[in-house]
């Protein structure tokens, strides 16, 4: 395991919190989405988005801090996957179909691969 550097230790508990925020955003949309579902749900879907954006921008530096460690690509792959079956939210015409995608496709692989990157992540930030 390398040492890492303040910034380093800073930027993957970060990536850590983002990881839980994400996880709250996922089930607030699921609780929410309903035909008639409030506006603050649009608001959290596009946060999401950002969200995940800033998790990629995340993953480049963590593909440089940690390019001996093959895992690091199975899990930015894992990844990747996610944001291509979340691509089907904005080809879906209604709610239902939209809370069926996370609840049955999205949330349980991301639950899954969040489980993986924590397990991996751990050991650098638990000072």
């Amino acid at each position: 395991m390398s040492e890492l550097t303040v910034e380093q230790h800073h930027m993957l508990h970060e990536y850590n919190q983002l990881l839980h925020t994400v996880s709250e955003a996922f089930e607030y949309l699921e609780q929410n989405i309903e035909e008639e579902a409030p506006t603050e749900a649009q608001q959290v879907f596009e946060d999401l988005l950002l969200a995940f954006e800033q998790l990629s921008v995340s993953h480049e530096q963590m593909t440089v801090l940690f390019e001996e460690e093959v895992e690091m690509a199975t899990l930015i792959a894992g990844f990747a996957e996610i944001v291509d079956s979340l691509k089907d939210w904005f080809v879906l015409e209604t709610n239902a179909q939209k809370r069926e995608l996370l609840a049955e496709k999205v949330v349980p692989s991301y639950e899954g691969w969040k489980d993986q990157v924590q397990l991996f992540v751990k050991p650098y930030i638990a000072h």
